[in-house]
């Protein structure tokens, strides 16, 4: 599974807003992940039924996503989410800020951190293989199917609002995204890995999705409340 990779990715689906920015807020660089370097597979259990003429086999396995298996690291791709969904549907333009600029005290910046970043998967391997004795020689045959449970994403990210040095607004974001119910069942091994791999992608884009959404909704409300006094 080490080589195999998959694009965080989602459509941008907020109206866009429709009047002038009211102020800009400069985004703190976020350069930690908290996810694991590297993909990795267990196996948690099996089951061997030995018949006579009719055996089947069974394995299980836990992956959890690593950043390797990802085109692109996580907390560039949340960077990318947070300015295109703030620049489209909230009064504030927001822009990374650069650290060799010197900025006002009166600035706004929206410092993120991402606690939490598990998603998980399960696969089973199923094999089955029939003995039909024959004069001629015993025939054998049999298939293998494999079976990709769609993965469960853990995101924890905290995000707050400076300005003078004082906290104006800070909020933690938990979210579990289950995708767990929808079961794939897959004859090839290499199609049911890269199945994996994009099924635990899609769920982390979509669980991000979520609270980037938010983030940029409670800064928009803070901005309108701000301007009004």
């Amino acid at each position: 599974m080490q080589g195999i990779r998959s694009e965080l990715f989602y459509e941008l689906t907020t109206p866009v807003y429709p009047g002038d920015y009211y102020n800009t807020v400069y985004l703190n660089p976020i350069d930690y992940s908290a996810i694991l370097p590297y993909t990795t597979v267990k196996r948690t259990g099996g089951k061997v039924i030995p018949l006579l003429f009719y055996n089947y086999f069974q394995d299980k396995y836990d992956v959890t996503l690593g950043e390797n298996s990802l085109v692109q690291p996580y907390y560039e791709f949340l960077t990318d989410a947070l300015l295109a969904q703030c620049n489209r549907s909230s009064c504030f333009n927001l822009k990374v800020k650069d650290n060799a600029t010197i900025l006002p005290d009166s600035a706004f910046i929206l410092e993120v951190k991402i606690n939490k970043n598990i998603t998980t998967a399960k696969m089973m391997d199923k094999n089955v293989v029939w003995f039909i004795p024959n004069e001629g020689g015993d025939v054998i045959f049999g298939y293998s199917k494999w079976e990709v449970n769609r993965p469960v994403s853990s995101l924890e990210i905290s995000a707050r609002l400076m300005q003078h040095g004082n906290c104006l607004w800070e909020k933690t974001y938990a979210v579990d995204q289950d995708l767990s119910y929808q079961r794939r069942g897959i004859e090839a091994p290499a199609r049911a890995y890269q199945t994996c791999i994009d099924d635990m992608a899609e769920c982390l884009s979509y669980t991000t999705k979520g609270i980037v959404e938010n983030i940029s909704q409670n800064i928009h409300l803070l901005m309108l409340r701000e301007q009004a006094h």
